[in-house]
């Protein structure tokens, strides 16, 4: 799978989508983020990719105690520029990308201190947000299925055990749980055991299956859609309580 070139597809796709957003005089309303404007989705993800760059560039092995400030876009930028500001941001991590060996360590949130992390994380990232700032100017574009696919495991691999230690959430009891690709042949399952997260064997049963394309599968998982989208077999409180074990941000 190459994820520079998802990477760039998705940071090229939303660019073209903060242009779009930039016609209004005003920012617009983003559904499937809310209290959020086109404008801070924008700055969101273009701080974000510039504070993983320069994790990277300067080799950091620890938090940088300061992320939250660091590389907020010019307070009096116009909706323009701030796309370009966006897209500047978007080719410098690229580059970095393509110019860094995916095993160098550095700091991450999750399990997997090293740049890969990084560039399956911002991969994903961009392309859930360009569907969220497609959604606020017209009909968002599905999540390409074979990226989908991967942040749907990613998902399970490290967001699940990220959300639990950041947030106060209630023990997991063994909830089982199956996600099957209905445009594909992916099929992802986790038991949430009592002293953590166990693969599901293809033979044990779950006690919720959710089946949909990949795409509505990752959006399923990052709050953006409910779940009538998706074919929905077994435990309905089991499905409920996914969001209670795993919160969203």
């Amino acid at each position: 799978m190459d994820r520079i070139a998802h990477f760039e597809r998705e940071t090229t796709a939303f660019h073209r989508a903060a242009l779009m957003a930039a016609v209004p005089d005003t920012p617009l309303p983003v559904p499937s983020c809310p209290d959020w404007t086109t404008a801070d989705l924008v700055r969101h993800l273009g701080r974000v990719q510039r504070l993983v760059n320069h994790v990277i560039v300067e080799r950091l092995e620890t938090m940088p105690p300061d992320r939250k400030t660091m590389f907020r876009a010019p307070t009096d930028a116009t909706a323009d520029d701030l796309a370009d500001w966006f897209a500047e941001g978007a080719t410098a991590l690229a580059e970095t990308f393509r110019s860094t060996d995916p095993k160098t360590a550095v700091w991450t949130w999750g399990d997997v201190h090293g740049v890969s992390f990084w560039l399956r994380m911002q991969t994903i990232e961009a392309a859930v947000h360009r569907w969220d700032l497609e959604g606020a100017i017209g009909s968002p574009q599905p999540v390409d299925k074979e990226l989908a696919g991967d942040g749907v495991a990613q998902f399970l691999d490290d967001v699940i055990p990220f959300r639990r230690r950041t947030k106060s959430v209630p023990p997991m009891e063994g909830e089982r749980y199956r996600f099957r690709q209905t445009d594909g042949s992916g099929v992802w399952s986790v038991a949430l055991e009592p002293d953590g997260l166990r693969p599901l064997g293809e033979d044990e049963p779950a006690d919720a299956e959710l089946a949909g394309t990949a795409s509505d599968l990752l959006l399923f998982l990052w709050h953006r859609i409910p779940g009538e989208p998706l074919l929905v077999s077994g435990d309905a409180k089991a499905l409920q309580r996914f969001f209670v074990l795993v919160p969203t941000v």
